[in-house]
């Protein structure tokens, strides 16, 4: 039962090989996500060397299981095809190969030999499974798992898949039955929930003429002044105009001089630091005489009277005190005074009157 399952499982990896491929590593072998299948390599299969990359010849072979009887030898190659070792087989082997093994070949001098599983460093092909010796030289590829028990049921389940993948559509049908059906129907089902627009409104008639009252042919007419052809003429104004007399001037006029040659002219000798003299820089400022008299005001005669004037210390006149009565002040409620009964009491007055 359990070889009945995995040759199940490595029939639908072929399938699914074929339906997606990777690039192969090899001839004749057939891998998906770096599982490979392989038919028959072993001692029938002549001088064929079988490559980790059949293109570049850039990945390594890394172990190999090899099942047969007799005497017989395992050789590997480097990329240029050149022998790098070789080890004896006998019976069941399992082999890991040196670094830079390219290539291997099985050869047997004695029986038959033939690989059952390789691994490589290729991510394309790290597993390859081998067919057995009695798919040598029938040039299928899996024929036995095609073969085994159930096959037939398994192909039809997947064109029963298959066959429930509807076909692509027409798109043209598809744009003509979009155009011809779903719009007009789209358009009618809007006009029922919006409703259409109105009608719109007539165009306006031309306004009528403005009546102008023949404005335009009522253009006023002057009269010819005559001034085309009168002759008048610049030379009439000049011979007939009235002669202006002609007045002097007794006043003499005045003359418009050069303000810079009326400045005067600077001393020759500069002002000198410290020297309080302003020499003949002072020229032309007014002087103040030394016995300049008093002024004395208009409409007076003689010089006035002004006594002495007072000086500190000395003054003769004593200030007023205080109940002091010299002057002899009025008394309030005085008969004598006008107005002074008119006066408020002293609020200590005997009589309470204030």
């Amino acid at each position: 039962m359990v070889k009945k399952m995995t040759l199940v499982i490595l029939a639908i990896a072929v399938v699914y090989a074929m339906i997606l491929p990777d690039r192969l590593y090899a001839a004749d072998a057939v891998c998906s996500n770096g599982e490979c299948i392989y038919g028959y390599f072993g001692s029938q299969s002549g001088d064929a060397i079988l490559w980790a990359d059949s293109i570049y010849h850039d990945d390594d072979w890394t172990r190999v299981k090899i099942q047969g009887s007799g005497q017989g030898a395992l050789q590997w190659f480097d990329a240029s095809g050149n022998l790098l070792g070789s080890s004896a087989l006998a019976g069941f082997s399992d082999y890991n190969f040196p670094p830079g093994a390219k290539g291997f070949r099985i050869r047997a001098s004695v029986g038959e030999f033939h690989a059952l599983e390789a691994w490589s460093d290729n991510d394309l092909s790290r597993h390859v499974v081998f067919m057995g010796a009695d798919s040598a030289g029938s040039g299928c590829i899996g024929c036995d798992l095609f073969n085994c028990p159930g096959w037939s049921q398994y192909m039809g389940k997947l064109d029963e898949i298959r066959d429930a993948i509807p076909p692509a559509p027409n798109w043209n049908q598809v744009a003509s039955i979009f155009r011809d059906t779903i719009v007009p129907r789209l358009i009618a089902d809007m006009e029922v929930m919006l409703g259409t627009a109105p009608t719109p409104p007539a165009e306006p008639p031309d306004l009528p003429g403005v009546d102008t009252h023949d404005i335009e042919t009522k253009v006023p007419s002057m009269p010819d002044s005559g001034l085309d052809t009168s002759g008048f003429t610049k030379q009439n104004i000049e011979n007939q105009a009235q002669e202006i007399p002609f007045r002097n001037d007794d006043s003499g006029g005045f003359d418009i001089v050069n303000p810079l040659e009326t400045l005067p002219s600077l001393p020759d000798k500069m002002p000198e630091p410290g020297n309080t003299d302003a020499g003949g820089w002072d020229a032309g400022h007014p002087q103040e005489p030394e016995d300049a008299p008093m002024p004395i005001p208009k409409d007076q005669e003689g010089i006035p009277e002004l006594g002495d004037a007072p000086i500190p210390n000395q003054n003769n006149d004593a200030p007023p005190r205080p109940g002091d009565n010299i002057n002899n002040p009025p008394i309030p409620q005085d008969d004598g005074m006008q107005g002074s009964k008119y006066y408020k009491k002293h609020p200590d007055d005997p009589d309470g009157s204030g």
